[in-house]
């Protein structure tokens, strides 16, 4: 280092404050970037100052006190010191990234800077680099060299300017500052170098600021890598955290991202919780090659299970490197969680073997390492602690017996060894309990496949056949789902074999359903869905009916009646259902159809004292067959309205067909020997040759034309004709026996005259 004169500075108090300020901020930031760095910004810093004032004073002597007029030039030149010292910073020219960090505004509190100074430089460790530095500083300039050097220094300043010469300066110069330089002017200087400085380093930033590069990650120097599969959601646990970082923790990530294409988005955010996103954003766009990125934020929740990374529609292979978490408000640089660093290890290294022994806390058995295989032993128990164990690897983990007292988190178990079955092409467990919380049993045989899915307020078992004999490749199906409001029973098929059990038996697939709910009760549908009834442990063969998805009830083995009543002796309607037709329908109880009652006491009545009417179903009157019937009046309707083709009758010629029939008196053969004589026409359905006259016009048949009996309707009115021949008759006779009656009288009065 060559050597030059130095100048003692004597500066006003608020100048001191300047320089002080500026001095302290420096010094701080560089401590807490690196402990080394303060005494080379400070030797730069006294190195700028020096040499500025070796340009203005090149004979001054270092302990000479510049005073009186001199004064104000030393502050000029301190002024112009610092002048270099801001414009270096504020063109990035001072490369400390602490520096520039507390330029820029920084937010840690002096609490923490000096909590920060305290974890970096130990109480100790700073006394062994004072003394280390004492030394060094000793080694380069002892008291002898540095003596000699301050009487060279004299004799050649003495040499160069006597007394009387630098009074003669000392006075030019002070015209000189005083012409450069008024003290007004001054003053404002001086107030604005302080408004920018406070400007660049306020009281507030610099209390907030929080330096601190201790990785709160857990195993982050392995880089973490995840293939995207095109899918949302697509997540993997990447790093534990050492600790618990509480609710409200100001944080920076720090962390280097690559992924083989551009394809897709990511976000890495905390497990459980909030799940808050420590990228700022809910997903970012991945980018093919390497990206780097820093955020600060501050915690939304309490967080102790680590990170995960999120692929959505990523299709390429990411890459996490270099991820540091800390609690800090500015980046730092990458360095491993210090759990992550061994200590107190010895490691004995082959070309194709590695033996690690570890003699920490009694540790002492050996790990061994060769090509392709791990074994961990110990003579006594072999514990992993740690706030998360991560077993990461593409074939299951085999643990002949565990005890798990506390949780599994986001892992499938499986039970047993894939099922060895020529349809099992799906490598199904016997059980198996997914992360997603269901869990799973599976069987196979020669005929069928089975599998159980017990998930949250569901149970589902499906059933799917092996061998089929359909010509369209259908095989036979079923499932059988219970839930919280509803059974639902599914019979169908599948198209081809379905032995992942992931066909539905919905739409096409579906040959019927039925579904019993506490809201809706039993619903069927399909050609085979209904309701059996069996019959009784005392039937040998089924006995009862059937209801079909109709709702219609058939008979079910030898079942040939259904009733309803109380009881088999209170019934109160018996149904005859078999296929002969044997059995009737029987009511046992009084029968409401509307305004119409038929009770057990052979009545027929009219519920609201309406007429009762026996019609055809066109509405016409029909036909009534009785033996005797009792009434109280006779109505025919004869209403003009409802007759056509009305003629006046011939009543002689009726009177004739009244006259021509034969009457007889008899008995029906069902009569006995109290019943009384009849009197009537004869309808002669006996004999070919009639032998009992009866006009066709009064013989009434049947739908078919077979001879019913006499229509009395036709008849008494006929009858009635005859009468009004009669009458007709007797007219005539009365009045020729008053024509006689006439003569006579006449006769009589000419005789006694």
């Amino acid at each position: 280092m060559a050597e030059s004169n130095a100048t003692q500075v004597i500066l006003t108090d608020d100048g001191i404050k300047i320089i002080n300020a500026q001095s302290t901020a420096d010094n701080a930031a560089s401590q807490a970037e690196n402990a080394a760095s303060a005494a080379l910004i400070a030797q730069s810093t006294a190195n700028a100052a020096k040499s500025a004032a070796d340009s203005n004073y090149d004979y001054a002597n270092s302990e000479m006190a510049v005073q009186s007029n001199a004064t104000a030039k030393a502050q000029s030149t301190a002024d112009n010191a610092f002048s270099q010292a801001t414009t270096a910073i504020d063109n990035d020219k001072v490369t400390s990234q602490a520096v520039t960090d507390l330029k820029d505004g920084s937010k840690l509190t002096i609490a923490d800077l000096e909590n920060g100074l305290a974890t970096k430089v130990a109480n100790s460790d700073y006394a062994s680099y004072k003394v280390q530095t004492a030394s060094q500083i000793a080694q380069k300039v002892d008291n002898g060299t540095f003596s000699a050097y301050q009487t060279q220094t004299a004799d050649l300043i003495a040499q160069k300017v006597a007394t009387k010469d630098f009074s003669a300066y000392q006075a030019t110069t002070a015209k000189e500052i005083s012409s450069k330089v008024e003290s007004s002017d001054f003053k404002t200087y001086q107030t604005q170098t302080a408004d920018m400085i406070a400007s660049k380093v306020s009281t507030v930033d610099f209390n907030n600021l929080t330096i601190s590069n201790r990785n709160l990650a857990l195993g982050t120097a392995t880089a973490f890598t995840i293939a995207g599969n095109g899918s949302t959601n697509n997540a993997k646990h990447m790093y534990s955290t050492s600790s618990t970082i509480a609710k409200g923790t100001t944080i920076t990530a720090t962390f280097d991202i690559a992924s083989t294409n551009a394809t897709g988005t990511y976000v890495i955010q905390f497990v459980n919780g909030t799940y808050q996103n420590i990228i700022g954003a809910d997903n970012l766009p991945l980018k093919s090659g390497t990206q780097h990125h820093s955020y600060t934020f501050v915690t939304t929740d309490d967080f102790s299970d680590g990170f995960q990374l999120r692929l959505d529609n990523a299709t390429g292979t990411v890459t996490v490197s270099n991820f540091i978490i800390s609690e800090s408000s500015k980046e730092v640089s990458w360095t491993p969680a210090p759990e992550d660093q061994a200590t107190q290890s010895q490691f004995t290294l082959l070309s194709d073997d590695m033996n690690l022994r570890v003699t920490k806390d009694g540790l002492i058995d050996q790990i061994n390492i060769q090509s392709g295989n791990t074994l961990i032993s110990s003579s006594g128990q072999l514990t992993l602690s740690g706030k998360t164990i991560y077993f990461d690897t593409v074939n299951p983990v085999i643990i002949p017996s565990a005890n798990i007292t506390g949780t599994l988190n986001g892992k499938t178990i499986h039970g047993g060894n894939v099922i060895n079955d020529v349809n099992n092409t799906a490598k199904f467990y016997p059980a198996t309990i997914s992360s997603d919380g269901h869990i799973y049993t599976t069987g196979f045989n020669s005929a069928d496949a089975m599998q159980t899915d017990l998930s949250t307020g569901s149970l589902t078992t499906k059933y799917r056949a092996t061998n089929t004999t359909s010509s369209n490749n259908q095989y036979e199906a079923y499932d059988a789902t219970i839930q919280a409001d509803q059974i639902v029973l599914l019979a169908g098929h599948t198209n081809g074999k379905d032995m992942s059990f992931s066909q539905s038996l919905t739409g096409g697939n579906q040959d019927g359903y039925v579904l019993i709910s506490p809201l809706n009760g039993i619903t069927l549908h399909g050609d085979t869905q209904q309701i059996t009834f069996n019959g009784t442990s005392a039937d040998v063969t089924p006995k009862g009916i059937i209801i079909t998805p109709y709702g219609n009830i058939n008979p079910n083995g030898t079942q040939n009646i259904w009733y309803v009543g109380n009881g088999p002796t209170m019934k109160t309607a018996s149904f005859g259902i078999d296929g002969s037709g044997a059995n009737n329908i029987q009511f046992n109880r009084s029968l409401d159809i509307g305004n119409f009652n038929i009770n057990t006491y052979h009545t027929i009545t009219s519920s609201d004292n309406g007429p009762i009417h026996f019609n055809r179903a066109n509405g016409s009157s029909v036909d009534i067959f009785a033996a005797t019937v009792n009434y109280t009046s006779l109505v025919k309707s004869s209403l003009l309205s409802v007759k056509k083709d009305v003629e006046k009758a011939d009543t002689a010629y009726w009177a004739q067909l009244v006259n021509s029939i034969d009457l007889a008196t008899y008995q029906y053969k069902t009569d006995d020997n109290t019943s009384h004589l009849r009197l009537s026409s004869i309808v002669d359905d006996v004999n070919v040759t009639k032998q009992w006259q009866l006009p066709d016009v009064f013989i009434n048949r049947d739908e078919d034309g077979k001879l019913n009996g006499v229509d009395d309707s036709v008849l008494l009115n006929a009858t009635l004709a005859t009468v009004q021949e009669q009458q007709k008759e007797i007219d005539q006779l009365n009045g020729h026996n008053m024509e006689l009656e006439a003569r006579l009288n006449k006769l009589e009065a000419k005789l006694n005259g």
